[in-house]
């Protein structure tokens, strides 16, 4: 069993970032991404430039905070899957394929279960890069929403 300060150490690590404007509104903050793409085709994320000031007005990203291409890119890639997964289930259906890739695009926020004095158990992120704990923040709205 690791020694009681390696924990401690770690627990410092963890953090529950949940954008405090949605924090009351999981399902909020999963539709104000999934419509970042309106019915005439208008992509609010259509770009990296456009897309950091999206999600610095969301909270999910710090103010400072910046994406890189790759990491824009899979924010695509997981918007697009979120996106086809609410509309299946909208329909009462599902998506096989879009929940696979969404299910791998909130890989990203590397979630690990947190248990408080109380005994309950929460999910947080491990990470400590920007664009992963705004995955960290989306995917523990999913969990919460979509739960």
């Amino acid at each position: 069993m690791p020694e009681r300060s390696a924990l401690n150490r770690y627990d410092r690590g963890v953090t529950d970032h949940m954008p405090s404007a949605t924090a009351a509104s999981p399902l909020a903050l999963l539709q104000s991404l999934a419509d970042t793409v309106s019915a005439d085709g208008t992509d609010l994320l259509d770009t990296r430039d456009n897309a950091v000031p999206w999600l610095r007005a969301t909270g999910l990203l710090p103010a400072d905070g910046v994406v890189s291409g790759s990491e824009y890119n899979a924010l695509i890639r997981l918007r697009d899957a979120l996106r086809e997964t609410l509309e299946a289930r909208a329909l009462g259906k599902t998506n096989e394929d879009a929940t696979a890739r969404l299910t791998r695009g909130l890989a990203d926020g590397r979630l690990v279960v947190t248990i408080s004095p109380d005994g309950t158990a929460g999910l947080a992120s491990s990470a400590r890069a920007p664009y992963s704990n705004a995955v960290a923040a989306i995917a523990i709205a999913a969990a919460r929403a979509l739960g």
